[in-house]
């Protein structure tokens, strides 16, 4: 029998175990939030002051010309790594295809790198930011609609909506440069580092786009602070799952407590800039919920809200606060396409309904759909209406088996054939087995993809009778020859 003092010890050890067991960190999945409103129910603060010698967009020392400058990045996996993102004082990233598929944005302007992408197609979400900011943006093609105008997802004739000197003679002038008509082709590259081939390999001159401006727009400045965030819930880690069926479009973060600052990582590896080779960290990292439709249930025609105001959540060092955001005219109804609503800063606020202080730093912004579960966070504190995420039970050692015999490797299987929606009145269709399609007509053309026998895709015009002009899913603007393609109902087409 143990004397007393064992037992005392015991009882004094089994004191310290099991506080530690009950805090043990599990991953948590956030719980729903409000569905946000195009009715604005809050008062809009006033524009923040911009402080000399301060970065608007960091809170830390900087001098120089305000020159922001908005880049599309290309958020596949195969177009990693990115290049020159760890210069972006802001970033986003959102819905781009039902599936899934996201798309980034850089935003510099303290720091531009030499080059920065790789560089894809614009939407008109992102066409939204560019007019709360009031950057050069930088995009290759841009998502269109034949049907006459559409100011919901055709970037052009929601841009020249309100900047009709945007474009002359069919080709775009600063501040919007697409890497498609040549308006500025001295500024792209296609270039060819053995990691990217076309359509991810397309970088931008980001110092001679900022070079352009002979103006300096409205600084929106964000409200910062020397204070460390000492309230909330504490998370170790953050994960955006957009992609639910196929472990792809992953956006992860883990805290460094030594650095106060997130690492962030895509595909669970670190996110590196292809140039510098530095891991990208963030000083705030926000998760933005919102609605996200689908024009007319099309899979790549997002429709996302970014006027009214919605829920936030909101990580700072290491503390996790549920906030919200706003961005809008003021009090009341909001509409899209209001220019005043669209000049509107988007404005964070904590958890007890005051505009946010953001750390001194860079910040990530992720765009999500609202009516998914898709955040997840490491904790060992209780989150009121979470769901924890069972611990997947380890799996025996399967017994080794033969080795089987060596098979025939099948012939490859074409992909799912890509089919324009069935109301379309005028598409390309592919009549050869395999067809190039490029990047301009001409077989000295940058190849940007293969298309096969049956696929479909929506005409845009002819060149010179020998190629066809087409719109791939993803928006981009490309060329095939006539003679492996036919066109059906070109005459609604004009």
């Amino acid at each position: 029998m143990l004397g007393k003092r064992w037992q005392w010890v015991i009882a004094a050890v089994a004191a310290v175990l099991l506080p530690i067991q009950a805090l043990a960190a599990e991953v948590v999945t956030l719980p729903y939030v409000r569905e946000s409103s195009t009715e604005i129910t809050v008062k809009i603060p006033p524009e923040n002051v911009p402080e000399a010698g301060v970065n608007p967009l960091t809170g830390e020392s900087w001098e120089g010309a305000y020159h922001p400058v908005m880049v599309q990045i290309d958020a596949d996996p195969d177009a990693l790594p990115h290049w020159g993102v760890a210069a972006a004082d802001v970033m986003y990233e959102m819905p781009l295809h039902m599936a899934g598929n996201t798309r980034s944005v850089a935003l510099f302007m303290s720091n531009m790198p030499p080059y920065a992408g790789p560089v894809r197609s614009s939407r008109v979400p992102m066409a939204s930011l560019r007019e709360m900011w009031g950057a050069a943006w930088v995009f290759c093609g841009t998502q269109q609609d034949w049907r006459g105008t559409n100011t919901t997802i055709d970037v052009a004739d929601f841009v020249l909506s309100f900047h009709e000197e945007a474009r002359q003679g069919g080709r775009w002038l600063f501040p919007f440069l697409d890497g498609i008509d040549g308006q500025y082709t001295q500024l792209f590259e296609r270039r060819n580092d053995g990691n990217h081939v076309a359509p991810h390999n397309l970088s931008i001159y980001t110092q001679g786009v900022s070079s352009l401006f002979t103006y300096e727009p409205a600084k929106r400045p964000f409200q910062f602070t020397d204070e460390p965030l000492n309230r909330g819930t504490d998370v170790s880690g953050i994960t955006i799952n957009y992609r639910e069926k196929k472990p792809r479009f992953i956006s992860s973060y883990e805290y460094d407590p030594s650095t106060e600052l997130y690492t962030r990582y895509r595909e669970n590896v670190p996110y590196i800039d292809g140039i510098s080779g530095e891991t990208c960290r963030y000083s705030n990292v926000i998760v933005l919920y919102t609605r996200v439709d689908w024009y007319n249930g099309a899979q790549s025609r997002p429709v996302i809200r970014l006027i009214g105001q919605g829920t936030a959540d909101i990580f700072q060092n290491g503390k996790w606060i549920r906030g919200s955001w706003v961005r809008g005219a003021g009090e009341g109804q909001q509409y899209e396409m209001d220019e005043k609503a669209l000049d509107g800063r988007m404005v964070f606020f904590d958890e007890s309904g005051k505009e946010l202080t953001f750390q001194r730093g860079k910040t990530f912004i992720q765009i999500v759909d609202e009516h998914r579960l898709d955040v997840s966070v490491t904790t060992n504190e209780y989150i009121e209406g979470g769901n924890p995420q069972p611990t997947p039970k380890p799996t025996k050692t399967p017994r080794p088996t033969r080795t089987p015999k060596p098979t025939r490797t099948p012939k490859p299987t074409r992909p799912p054939l890509r089919q324009v929606p069935a109301y379309t009145k005028s598409y390309v269709v592919i009549t050869n087995d395999l067809a190039k399609i490029r990047m301009k007509p001409g077989t000295d053309g940058i190849l940007l993809d293969y298309a096969y026998e049956g696929e479909t895709f929506i005409f845009l015009g002819r060149k010179n009778n020998k190629w066809l002009s087409l719109q791939l899913p993803d928006g981009t603007v490309g060329y095939v020859s006539a003679g492996m393609a036919k066109v059906v109902g070109e005459e609604f087409a004009k």
